[in-house]
């Protein structure tokens, strides 16, 4: 690989995959609203709830980073809510960044990516694997990230005749800021979930197999959290 795309780059799992990547000569462009402050990778300002900027993202993808190998999206916001105080503008909110954003933005590079021969890579969520039912006070995350996965078939059924391959990850118990961020809970015990640097060794291990590989959908869990 020589180039990835990567959205919501500047913290989290998206950023230990651009460390990653970096380190092994891999250029990364990130796609997010708060630069990535990793040496080497080229920082694309965009508010993934907004169309104009999503749109002028793209522009500058086919204009000046046509050439690349994939697409990971880690974008996303939980958008934590009790369900019966659910307010409009965190629903909606939730659904921009974590559905609308990364499948409009694939969509808007859809020939890019034929012509590449790149990969998809959508960063899902445990609250919406086979045989989980979602997370209480997640409604907005689990929803979103339900569509996010029903929008990762949807490429791979229009992918299935070119040689793009399109991955999900269902991934839960993960050590990062992610609710802290939303809503100021820190991770008790950080040491029992699992480091975003095991992750981003996964993902590339999973774009680096020989093509004829496809692993469509994964589930990659921490110890002691059960699905179902």
């Amino acid at each position: 690989m020589n180039r990835v795309i990567i959205l919501g780059a500047s913290d989290g799992l998206g950023k230990a995959i651009a460390g990653l990547c970096t380190k092994e000569k891999i250029e990364v462009v990130n796609i997010s609203r708060t630069p990535c402050d990793i040496d080497g990778v080229i920082n694309i300002n965009c508010d993934l709830s907004k169309q104009e900027n999503i749109d002028s993202a793209v522009e500058i993808i086919k204009k000046d980073y046509e050439s690349f190998d994939a697409i990971i999206n880690c974008a996303a916001i939980v958008a934590m809510e009790k369900i019966n105080q659910v307010t409009y503008s965190k629903l909606e909110k939730a659904f921009k960044v974590n559905t609308i954003a990364p499948l409009y933005f694939m969509a808007a590079l859809y020939d890019s990516i034929v012509n590449n021969e790149a990969d998809i890579l959508n960063i899902g969520t445990t609250a919406s694997a086979p045989l989980k039912a979602g997370f209480p006070d997640q409604l907005a995350y689990t929803t979103t990230k339900y569509a996010l996965r029903g929008g990762s078939y949807n490429f791979s059924l229009e992918l299935k005749d070119t040689k793009s391959r399109t991955i999900h990850i269902n991934l839960g118990g993960m050590n990062t800021r992610m609710h802290e961020k939303d809503y100021g809970a820190k991770i008790e015990n950080p040491d029992d979930w699992m480091a975003p640097s095991d992750i981003a060794e996964i993902v590339l291990y999973l774009l680096r197999l020989p093509k004829q590989i496809e692993i469509s959908e994964i589930t990659i869990n921490r110890k002691k959290r059960r699905l179902g």
